[in-house]
């Protein structure tokens, strides 16, 4: 009775290790495919997380896209902007008198006292839409005055040129000057003549502009 007991263990026990000399090999199988799997699709290599499992899966993040570079706002073009010192053009010149308006207008010429034993230069006056033009020279071997510009306004006793006037080699050859802008004209007492009230303006020297009506 002990025999048959004995050989019924021993044959429970055999099935037990022949079942797992199996699971041995097919695990030992498995292990050695799955390099073969991973390399054929290697999403299969990455198993989903077990129930259960205290692991997160991984979370894949995004691709951090770079803000476009800003790029400095235009200059404006140095040729597009007005040229320093130019003049605003006088849109209609102001007639505060009649009788100085037509003077002006008939006026009988410009002198420069440098140019002595010049004649009397002469001083186109002229009323173009509104605005009344200057233009005149005055010269000799001992220099040369030219003053052209707009009329600003004219009052009674007075009126005002924007533009410029320009001397050359008076009194001294060589002499420059150059003035631009607006400048007054102004007729005192019993004078027959607007002088130029800006006198000094090159070298400390003063100019006597005059012009006649």
């Amino acid at each position: 009775m002990q025999t048959n007991v004995d050989r019924g263990a021993a044959g429970v026990s055999g099935i037990k290790r022949q079942s797992g000399n199996l699971i041995l090999a097919l695990g030992l199988a498995f292990a050695a495919a799955a390099p073969a799997l991973a390399a054929k699709d290697p999403g299969a290599a990455i198993l989903p997380p077990r129930a259960g499992s205290n692991n997160p899966a991984p979370v894949q993040q995004a691709p951090v896209q770079q803000a476009p570079a800003q790029q400095a706002p235009a200059q404006p073009n140095a040729a597009q902007q007005s040229p320093a010192g130019a003049l605003a053009p006088v849109q209609k010149t102001r007639i505060n008198d009649q009788v100085a308006y037509e003077r002006l207008l008939n006026n009988s010429g410009v002198t420069l006292q440098w140019l002595w034993s010049a004649k009397r230069g002469k001083m186109n006056a002229i009323d173009d839409n509104d605005v009344v033009r200057l233009e005149g020279t005055q010269a000799n071997h001992e220099g040369t005055l030219k003053v052209k510009g707009e009329v600003v306004s004219i009052d009674r006793d007075r009126f005002v040129l924007r533009g410029t006037i320009l001397i050359l080699d008076a009194p001294d050859k060589g002499r420059r000057c150059e003035r631009t802008g607006d400048y007054e004209f102004k007729a005192t007492g019993k004078r027959k003549y607007w002088r130029l009230q800006q006198m000094e303006a090159c070298g400390g020297l003063t100019d006597y502009v005059d012009i006649y009506y």
